[in-house]
């Protein structure tokens, strides 16, 4: 609770600003390549996937209708 009120105090100096500044910025910025690296990874796993699923899910539908088509 104590360390909510220290984060959120309205003063220019609290919680949140001193965490940022001091351990979050310089973090980010010294591990900066990796993160990106990393998001890069994630984008192209993520476009690999729904890719996959949009040809299963017209791979499924196309089946779907031939069968309908069949059974009229």
């Amino acid at each position: 609770c104590g360390f909510l009120l220290w984060c959120m105090a309205p003063s220019p100096s609290n919680g949140a600003e001193f965490l940022y500044h001091r351990i979050i910025r310089p973090f980010f910025l010294k591990h900066e390549a990796q993160l990106d690296n990393v998001v890069k990874d994630l984008k192209d796993k993520a476009a690999e996937t729904a890719d996959t699923i949009a040809k299963e899910a017209k791979k499924a539908t196309v089946n779907l209708l031939g069968e309908e088509k069949k059974s009229t």
